[in-house]
């Protein structure tokens, strides 16, 4: 089995720590192959990840669309996306067999496509349409007006913004927006008002098969995806998000708990 090694270089200062880990891989049989970043996985059956959720993010997007399967390291700070903490890479062994043998439990999340003026974004969090707080005048500084149109029906939204996220990002930007905190396994998308002028504004929970598309109706917005400023947007301009045709699989070792992780990484 071929497996790649991304490690963060602005979180581990010592390069010692990703050799050993590529001496570890031979030592138990594996092909390891060092990338120098997300954008060259391809190639491999399995990729690790040493870094933060940053680093996930980043690189579970490219290995999603390769067919590569993603397992984490936590060298950042929440490390929510990670299935191993600091010093841990001696126990990847258990796991990487049990991957070899199909003997292993894998977790597949949820992406969302976001088209934008004619171009493709993948996110594994959200994209967000949010007021663009650094426009040049107040009159294109103002308060957003979006209208939201989806299966459902449509709705407007006046506030600093909306995102809407997968079930992997219910713990992320929308969770500190006062969003819920969804099953990584439930099929939906949800949907979170970013600072709405009306109390009445809350999050809403969709079927994941449901197309939403946003319009800027007022104001100047700028369209962020997995916290990366993509566009401009303006009024009469709109974006499209839909489910992706592909999904991010995560092999969970033995003994993965959901509701266990969550009590742990966000009650630090």
């Amino acid at each position: 089995m071929n497996i790649g090694v991304i490690g963060n270089v602005s979180k581990i200062k010592d390069e010692n720590v990703l050799l050993r880990l590529m001496n570890l891989l031979k030592e138990w049989g594996y092909n390891p192959v060092r990338f120098a970043s997300h954008t060259e996985i391809d190639g491999v059956d399995v990729v690790v990840v040493l870094g933060g959720d940053g680093a996930i993010l980043h690189a579970a997007v490219v290995a999603a669309q390769k067919n590569v399967k993603i397992i984490g390291v936590n060298y950042g700070n929440l490390g929510f996306l990670t299935e191993y903490e600091r010093g841990e890479e001696c126990n990847l062994k258990e796991l990487l067999d049990q991957l070899a043998n199909g003997a292993c439990r894998v977790l597949r999340r949820s992406l969302l496509e976001i088209t934008v003026k004619n171009k493709t974004f993948y996110a594994l969090n959200e994209v967000a349409v949010q007021r663009d707080y650094a426009a040049l005048t107040a009159k294109e500084n103002q308060m957003l007006t979006l209208r939201v149109d989806v299966g459902e029906g449509s709705n407007v939204l006046l506030g600093d913004g909306v995102l809407l996220c997968t079930p992997t990002g219910s713990t992320a930007y929308s969770l500190s927006a006062g969003g819920a905190i969804l099953s990584p396994q439930a099929p939906v998308v949800m949907m979170t008002p970013i600072c709405p002028f009306s109390f009445n504004a809350r999050s809403t929970v969709f079927p994941d098969t449901d197309s939403f598309t946003i319009e800027v109706e007022k104001g100047t917005a700028l369209v962020l995806v997995d916290g990366k400023t993509v566009a401009p947007l303006f009024r009469g301009q709109q974006i499209s998000i839909k489910k992706a045709p592909f999904t991010a699989e995560f092999p969970l070792r033995d003994g993965f708990d959901f509701m266990g992780k969550i009590r742990n990484k966000l009650n630090k």
